[in-house]
């Protein structure tokens, strides 16, 4: 079951609630604190204007039939910003992910394989912390579990037209034109996102 803090943070988005997380070993009860309770009040006031601004968001793109390339910048771990629009041309992996979640713990080793797979593509992997962790805690979670992918940092406005989640982990694929063509919500493998990312290439290239 989830612990108190994972479970505030589903009041983000209700359908969070069907997503089962909570420390599943040792080696993540040191992040118990990981989110200290000043930042989780700070980030939880925000919860309900990030919310009704991405449905405005989401609305007003589905009503013009907005086809607009997808973009965000985001800081990695120690500050320096990079953009979506920085891998274009090349098809990417985004990974909404928190160290609270059990699930996107044990993807992680397989999205390692995806983003050092070469067939039928080498893709990108971005991983998108989606929490508020202390730079050391997360730091330490990273080298643990041996993170070798670009790990950014979720900001305080939502990152249209990825959000609003429905729960997490949840995981795009973004073709070298920028589009989402694939999305899956819960724990992917290296597998199922491969033979995804096999047939949009063909399909992309044919």
């Amino acid at each position: 079951m989830m612990n108190e803090r994972a479970s505030q943070i589903l009041v983000r988005f209700p359908e969070w609630r069907r997503v089962r997380s909570a420390y599943g070993s040792s080696l993540h009860q040191h992040l118990k604190k990981a989110v200290p309770e000043t930042v989780m009040i700070k980030f939880l006031s925000n919860i309900f204007k990030s919310f009704f601004v991405a449905m405005l968001f989401l609305t007003a793109a589905n009503a013009a039939g907005d086809s607009e390339k997808v973009d965000f910048t985001l800081p990695d771990i120690n500050g320096k910003l990079h953009s979506l629009s920085d891998f274009e041309g090349q098809w990417v992996v985004i990974n909404f992910w928190a160290t609270w979640c059990s699930p996107c713990i044990q993807e992680i080793p397989h999205l390692r394989k995806i983003a050092k797979t070469t067939e039928p593509v080498q893709p990108v992997v971005i991983g998108i912390d989606f929490e508020e962790a202390e730079k050391d805690v997360l730091q330490e979670f990273m080298d643990q579990l041996q993170m070798d992918y670009l790990v950014l940092i979720v900001g305080e406005a939502p990152l249209i037209p990825f959000e609003p989640l429905k729960g997490l982990p949840t995981t795009f694929l973004v073709s070298p034109n920028r589009e989402i063509v694939a999305d899956w919500v819960g724990a992917v493998t290296e597998q199922k996102v491969i033979d995804e990312l096999s047939k949009q290439v063909a399909q992309f290239e044919s």
